[in-house]
């Protein structure tokens, strides 16, 4: 969490420091993932506007789990730049649009925004290598270590 109170910016100006977030276990597509090691460096700004303030954080995050075709360890590296923005008093009707819902009373929740943009970064289809040949349909056997026997 990071407490905007703690700093004092005027408009215009911008807060900068290293955070470390923590990235929970998450499921994607039914298999479940998790960030090696769990905590990671980001680097965080705060910029103050004369309407509100926008929130950037920017890390790197290595997420273990399944492969999709082999169900062996796949690893995948995944590189995060997201920016929120957060109205100070938004237009009635557009405050879903205009806030940030990571931001409550005046603490913003790091670690959630950082997760979230692990998530939507993942890839479609997790690989533990760009060529997996997958599991054999009849017997299950792992393809990338041979053919299996089967017709």
């Amino acid at each position: 969490m990071f407490d905007l109170r703690s700093v004092s910016l005027a408009v215009g100006e911008q807060h900068r420091e290293q955070l470390a977030v923590t990235l929970d276990p998450f499921t994607v597509a039914g298999e479940p993932y998790q960030a090696e090691p769990a905590t990671v460096p980001v680097a965080f700004a705060a910029t103050r506007l004369r309407r509100g303030w926008v929130f950037d954080e920017e890390l790197h995050a290595s997420v273990h789990g399944a492969c999709h075709r082999c169900l062996g360890e796949a690893v995948v590296e995944i590189d995060v730049d997201v920016q929120e923005f957060h109205a100070l008093h938004p237009d009635p009707g557009s405050e879903e649009e205009m806030t940030c819902e990571y931001l409550r009373d005046d603490a913003l929740d790091t670690d959630r925004m950082a997760a979230d943009a692990v998530i939507l970064a993942m890839p479609v289809r997790v690989l533990c290598k760009e060529d997996c040949r997958g599991l054999c349909a009849t017997c299950g056997a792992d393809l990338n270590a041979g053919p299996c026997g089967c017709r």
